[in-house]
């Protein structure tokens, strides 16, 4: 299935709504699974525990590969100047105003109040301590900086993709060039077999074992991966989205892909079941430095996490590459989604905890009690440009607003 460059990725915007519905899901899940989080059940679930560590396996891979493969189809017909100024309207502007002025203070206020840290009312709470004590966003360049995700917690996502996306771009730029896309052809050839795509599995696996602790850890954060790791796959998504072949081969591969991702899940998943090492420690066992167990483990978890990306992906080309009328609304709401989405869980969660329920009622309480605030929310965004503005949506125009509504009566008219 050959795709013209001009032409919409229908199964890329279904990937990212779906990823999207995961991650939300995954959170809910978390007050039940260890590591302590944000709020805490009182007693923990190895369902969970295990669901957990297999979504975060891939999840957070699977967003930077779709956010490399959206960079390229930018990058070719934008300046630096202007890919730059897009970059910050998209990504620094929700990250530096309505997420860590807004948004975050209310994840860490029910935070603070769940672990004793803080007894007052949140008003108090957000004009105080939160700036002076609690702000969740740090300069301190220690040699562990880079270890934990004290870039706006669940927010780091939006920072460092705008960090790898500045320091990514000339190389990108000059890959875009006529020609030196050619300088990859071999690689080409050699991905578009049946199952050649796990060639790329190698350098994230070179990384992922690199990145000796205590400098690159996993307990404090990032989903459960090395922050190297994931530039590795920001570039293999640009680098995929080069070639049409790249994009037949993500096809052919997908059995391969799931197999392989299925066999090492199970590994993983006995690891976790057995041992107790949770996901976010998998691939650590000598703090200061690299063993055999470091290696084996190091290398298993990042096998299966491209393993799994790129499962998702040939299944989401072969069966997704259609449109519908609801997936550019969601689509462009993602951003918007994932900047409320985890507050407003640790907010629910925090009064869910404590009831005299058992764990899975817990848990439905806490998704059909978020996912409508978060909808409701996501309206006045979307409708007003002030709001989508600071949200990292595009300005509507009224001749844009106009023409959309037009089109609408149109249709409806047909219909009636």
């Amino acid at each position: 299935m050959n795709v013209k460059p001009t032409e919409r990725r229908h199964w890329l915007d279904w990937l990212r709504v779906l990823a999207m519905g995961t991650i939300f899901l995954f959170h809910s899940s978390r007050p039940f699974a260890p590591p302590p989080w944000h709020v805490m059940n009182s007693t923990l679930d190895l369902g969970f525990t295990l669901f957990d560590a297999f979504i975060s396996g891939w999840i957070m891979p699977l967003f930077f590969v779709i956010s490399g493969i959206a960079v390229y189809y930018s990058v070719g017909k934008r300046s630096g100047l202007r890919f730059v100024k897009d970059r910050i309207l998209r990504l620094m502007v929700p990250f530096l105003t309505v997420g860590l002025l807004i948004v975050l203070s209310v994840n860490v206020y029910y935070d603070a109040v769940f672990h004793g840290n803080y007894t007052g009312d949140f008003l108090s709470f957000y004009l105080g301590p939160y700036f002076t004590k609690f702000f969740p966003f740090d300069l301190n360049f220690s040699p562990t900086y880079l270890a934990n995700s004290n870039q706006g917690i669940y927010l780091w996502y939006l920072f460092w993709l705008f960090a790898f996306s500045l320091v990514t771009f000339p190389f990108f730029k000059w890959f875009a060039k006529e020609g030196n896309g050619n300088k990859l052809a071999k690689l080409y050839v050699a991905c578009n077999k049946h199952g050649g795509l796990l060639l790329l599995a190698i350098p994230v696996i070179v990384v992922n074992i690199a990145a000796v602790p205590p400098y690159f850890v996993f307990p404090s954060g990032y989903g459960g991966w090395k922050l190297p790791a994931y530039l590795v796959f920001f570039v293999a998504g640009y680098v995929m989205a080069s070639s049409p072949q790249f994009e037949e081969s993500i096809e052919k591969s997908r059995k391969a892909s799931l197999l392989l991702g299925i066999i090492t899940s199970i590994l993983i998943l006995s690891i976790v079941a057995l041992t107790g090492i949770t996901s976010s420690s998998s691939g650590q066992s000598d703090p200061s430095g690299i063993d055999g167990t470091y290696i084996v483990i190091s290398t298993v978890w990042a096998l299966n996490g491209w393993c799994w990306v790129a499962a998702i992906l040939g299944f989401g080309r072969k069966h997704l590459s259609f449109n519908h009328r609801l997936l550019s609304v969601s689509n462009e709401l993602v951003l918007p989604f994932y900047v409320l989405h985890q507050a407003v869980i640790v907010a629910v969660a925090f009064y869910v905890v404590g009831l005299d329920l058992i764990v899975i009622e817990k848990y439905l309480l806490i998704v059909f009690t978020s996912f409508p605030i978060i909808l409701a929310a996501l309206y006045p965004i979307s409708k007003i440009n002030v709001l989508r503005f600071l949200f990292g949506l595009r300005i509507r125009n009224r001749s844009s607003t106009e023409h959309a509504a037009t089109q609408e009566t149109r249709r409806t008219s047909r219909i009636l």
